[in-house]
């Protein structure tokens, strides 16, 4: 949920209008406003609220530190985006309010937990590039290391998509992908540039250290490659560590 200005004075806003924020505050984590409304009614626990000057009274929903993953879990399989905002100063030497930052974002496609994932299916996360009546699709499982990617006529899509059930759906934002179909999968809207057919390639590049794709087979599919490039992106802003999952990369057609 996108943070409201009176609350700039932890530092932190959401990187997306979906993302719950939770602020770790001493033995809680603590969420404001429309991230509170929301986690109360998903997880079941009490709405509260706090003055805010003037009169002026917030919504407010906390968990405890220590059941986090219990909460994390049933947030995350609703389809939500999760940034965890910890303290990242010393209370006690710090002048006025403590630093914070995120260090984590937890999404459905970017888990690595066993007590969110399901150990009985795979946990794909999918991306998508579409232009000129063909698609670039990628999908990536960072708990089996497997990523793929391929380009093909736009009227496979649904098959595909229909065959993998990503867990979440990265998609350029753009009037293009804004009718995608996409069955009621979480779905992220990411800037068109990182889907950049240069960007793209020179992502997939630095992260495999080579100098040519070629030897992964989609050198020559721009689409495949501009899909594969902003999994990659993503990936790395929203679970770093996983990315040395990421060791290969298979292309394939249907």
């Amino acid at each position: 949920m996108t943070t409201p200005a009176r609350l700039q004075y932890l530092g932190i806003k959401a990187e997306h209008p979906d993302e719950i924020l939770l602020f770790r505050m001493g033995d809680f984590y603590e969420t404001f406003d429309d991230d509170a409304k929301v986690v109360a009614k998903v997880l079941e626990i009490a709405l509260t609220s706090r003055e805010f000057g003037k009169g002026e009274r917030i919504p407010l929903a906390g968990i405890p530190y220590h059941a986090l993953n219990s909460y994390l879990g049933k947030l995350v399989k609703a389809g939500h985006r999760v940034a965890l905002c910890e303290q990242t100063s010393d209370p006690a030497t710090s002048k006025g309010l403590v630093d914070r930052a995120v260090v984590r974002v937890v999404t459905p496609g970017t888990v690595v937990e066993d007590f969110i994932l399901d150990p009985a299916s795979n946990s794909y996360l999918a991306s998508v590039f579409i232009a000129d009546g063909q698609v670039g699709l990628a999908y990536a499982d960072i708990t089996t290391s497997e990523f793929a990617t391929g380009q093909f006529d736009i009227g496979v899509l649904n098959d595909e998509l229909n065959r993998l059930a990503p867990a979440e759906l990265l998609l350029p934002e753009g009037p293009e992908h804004e009718s995608l179909e996409t069955g009621g999968r979480p779905a992220v809207a990411l800037p068109p540039h990182l889907f950049g057919q240069g960007a793209a390639t020179e992502t997939l590049k630095r992260h495999f250290r080579v100098a040519s794709l070629e030897p992964f087979g989609c050198e020559g599919l721009p689409l495949a490659t501009r899909a594969a490039g902003a999994l990659i992106e993503y990936l790395g802003k929203s679970n770093g560590a996983a990315l040395a999952q990421i060791t290969g990369l298979s292309t394939y057609s249907v």
